[in-house]
């Protein structure tokens, strides 16, 4: 089965061509707006990896989304559903924050660590972040949109004697927030790209889905935002 994946989720977009549990190719690219190229470039790169594939058939997308950046998840929606109308090809949408999460957890010390929160953290822009906790291979919280103030008080909180892990673009947020020496010593801030988003990690979480043939509706499918983006707080005023 060959699946494209889609995760525009970031600042850096990544499509991918996966086939048989191999990944055969990943293009990532920082984006950059001009005037020229104000879908930054999403639609030329992609028709760069479709080429790769010598046409051959893809059986499936795969894409983040969300939470991410407001407009850039709405482009990578549009790009995987003009695909499903012209050629068919059923989509699987998965959350961003279980995405980072998967590519933790199936680390085998996590696995036999009992005490060890993962808490997934993207940026949310406007001194806020998105964020899920995860206990071993479960989610034990909801996706929830708060300040780095409130992200430690929901910590020393729920998980005050435990390791809590964080990982994810939107841990800059959280390395630049002082904390009080409590905090500091349950909480570790891990940031590498090893734990970013990408289009090959986004067809890794959907790989079981797809493979039972759970699809997503095209028509129902939207981003998956949290809170409301800054034309609709504005349009509320």
């Amino acid at each position: 089965m060959r699946i494209l994946g889609i995760d525009t989720s970031t600042t850096i977009f990544s499509f991918c061509i996966f086939d048989d549990n191999k990944l055969l190719y990943e293009l990532n690219r920082e984006r950059t707006f001009s005037k020229e190229t104000k879908d930054a470039g999403l639609f030329f790169a992609l028709q760069e990896l479709m080429e790769y594939t010598d046409n051959e058939s893809i059986h499936a997308i795969a894409l983040s989304i969300g939470p991410g950046m407001f407009t850039s998840l709405r482009v990578g929606l549009a790009l995987a559903k003009g695909l499903n109308f012209s050629r068919n090809i059923p989509l699987c949408g998965v959350n961003t924050l279980d995405v980072i999460a998967q590519t933790f957890l199936s680390f085998d010390f996590i696995k036999k660590e009992k005490g060890v929160i993962c808490a997934t953290v993207m940026e949310a822009f406007q001194g806020e972040i998105f964020v899920a906790f995860y206990n071993q291979k479960t989610k034990i919280s909801n996706d929830i949109v708060c300040s780095p103030s409130e992200f430690m008080h929901y910590i020393n909180q729920y998980f005050k004697n435990k390791k809590v892990i964080a990982i994810g673009p939107g841990v800059k947020v959280l390395a630049g927030f002082k904390m009080a020496g409590v905090m500091k010593k349950n909480l570790y801030i891990t940031d590498s790209h090893f734990f970013y988003p990408s289009s090959s990690k986004v067809v890794y979480a959907a790989l079981n889905k797809i493979k039972l043939g759970y699809f997503d509706d095209p028509d129902n499918l939207e981003p998956y935002y949290i809170k409301k983006s800054s034309a609709e707080l504005k349009g509320r005023k």
